[in-house]
C-alpha cells in the first residue's frame, strides 16, 4: 500500500474532517466498514508512508505501511480523541517502525553498510548535488531510527517540540536535547563520509 494512492492527504495536525464526521468514519470503520476504512486510509496514507519510508529506508517501507494499516484498523476502536486522529496515527507508525529496526537488526546493517561505503568509495573534493544528496542519505542511515524520526518530524514537517513529543510519548524537554545529539550525529557521519562544510 504505497502513498501514491492518497494524494488529497491530510499535511498538518488539524483532521481534514470535522470531529462530528471523523467520528462517525471511526465508528464505522472499527465495526468493518470498507467504505470508511478507506477515507481514513486515504486520510493520513501519504503523511505516515513519508514518516515510515524516512525511519525504516525505501526498501522496506511498503512492507511496515502494510503492517501499520493492519495495526491501525485493529486499534481503531481505542482512539478517544484525546489528540487528533493524524498524531495518535503518526505515534503508531513512529512506535512501529522503530519496532521494525530492532527486530529486524537494520540499524547494524545500515551502519555497515555504510562503513563499507565510506572505505570503498572516496568522496570527490568538489561534490556536485547528486554525490550530496548520496553522502546525505548514507549519513542518515548511520544514525538511530528514532534521531531519523526527530529530524524527519522537526526537519521535514515542521513540527514543534511539544507534537514530536507527542508522537514520540517523552517529556517535551526531551527532544531538544536528542534533537541536537541527532544533529551532532548526522554531522559527525557527514564529515566521516567526506562531506565538507
Amino acid at each position: 500500500m504505497h502513498s501514491s494512492e492518497s494524494s488529497n492527504s491530510a499535511n498538518t495536525d488539524q483532521s481534514i474532517t470535522p470531529d462530528e464526521d471523523l467520528a462517525s468514519w471511526i465508528k464505522q470503520a472499527a465495526d468493518g466498514s470498507r467504505d470508511h476504512q478507506k477515507r481514513i486510509y486515504e486520510l493520513l496514507a501519504a503523511r505516515i508512508y513519508r514518516v515510515i519510508r524516512k525511519i525504516v529506508g525505501a526498501s522496506d517501507a511498503d512492507d511496515v505501511m502494510q503492517d501499520f494499516v493492519i495495526q491501525l484498523f485493529g486499534k481503531l476502536n481505542q482512539f478517544r480523541f484525546e489528540s487528533t486522529l493524524e498524531t495518535w496515527a503518526h505515534r503508531m507508525a513512529v512506535n512501529q517502525s522503530l519496532q521494525y529496526l530492532r527486530k529486524t537488526n537494520r540499524e547494524e546493517q545500515r551502519v555497515h553498510k555504510a562503513a563499507l561505503s565510506m572505505q570503498n568509495n572516496l568522496v570527490p573534493e568538489n561534490q556536485n548535488q547528486t554525490d550530496d544528496a548520496e553522502v546525505l542519505r548514507l549519513a542518515m542511515e548511520s544514525i538511530s531510527g528514532e534521531q531519523r524520526a526527530l529530524l524527519h518530524m522537526k526537519e521535514i514537517e515542521g513540527l514543534g517540540y511539544e507534537a514530536i513529543a507527542s508522537v514520540l510519548g517523552i517529556p517535551e524537554g526531551t527532544v531538544g536535547s536528542r534533537l541536537n545529539k541527532a544533529r551532532k550525529d548526522l554531522k559527525t557521519s557527514l564529515l566521516q563520509l567526506g562531506w565538507e562544510a
